[in-house]
């Protein structure tokens, strides 16, 4: 084959548009093609811990659903999905309540350490929202055998200001055992304005000092 004709022809190849991906491409308001986000937000959530919404927004027009996603790519590295999570409070809309409502009813009872993480940030995520339907999601936490998935269930049903979470509230710190969850479950109450009431139990007696009987 002469060298202008193969030339030719390996010019055509790197120019074939099955020589790369292609980008997950729309069309903008003004016509233009914008991507969807989803590599500068993943790379966005590898270095910051905590996202803004102003960050976000800068690299989608609908963050949310690049965030949403993440969350639910497998291959995704596992901190990086608890990340995006998280920041699913900064763009709520319906749409993503109904995620995060999902994914916990999903992973209500998680084992695996990452699905823990990542229901965690979703229990605080979707208390921020609030929202019919948030509390009794929240609720299903206190299932978990992880106690700092039922700290975070705490935290987000304190976070919906409802005074329905109180009733859940109420009902988990009487058979709580984890001391820290109790405490935080007694700090959202309060949050809530209401007192944290246990059912009655016998005093103990002090140490050294034998009970004494009625006279």
């Amino acid at each position: 084959m002469p060298l202008t004709c193969l030339a030719i022809v390996l010019s055509a190849l790197a120019a074939s548009p099955s020589s790369a991906p292609a980008p997950n491409v729309g069309v903008g308001k003004d016509g233009g093609k914008v991507t969807d986000g989803r590599p500068q937000i993943e790379a966005y959530l590898a270095v910051h811990d905590v996202s803004s919404a102003a960050g976000l927004r800068a690299l989608a027009a609908a963050p949310e659903k690049a965030l949403m996603a993440i969350a639910s790519a497998p291959a995704a590295e596992g901190l990086i999905r608890s990340r995006a999570v998280a920041a699913l409070r900064l763009v709520a809309t319906q749409e993503v309540r109904v995620f995060l409502g999902k994914l916990i009813q999903t992973k209500a009872k998680a084992t695996d350490i990452t699905d823990r993480l990542i229901v965690r940030r979703a229990a605080v995520a979707l208390g921020w929202m609030a929202g019919s339907g948030t509390v009794e999601q929240l609720a299903m936490l206190f299932d978990n055998e992880d106690a700092e998935v039922r700290l975070d269930a705490a935290i987000g049903l304190g976070l919906t200001r409802s005074a329905t979470a109180a009733t859940y509230l109420r009902r988990q710190l009487a058979v709580e055992s984890s001391p820290r969850v109790r405490d935080q479950i007694e700090r959202q109450l309060r949050a809530l304005d209401e007192s944290p009431v246990e059912p009655e139990k016998a005093p103990a007696p002090p140490k050294g000092q034998p009970m004494r009987g009625s006279w």
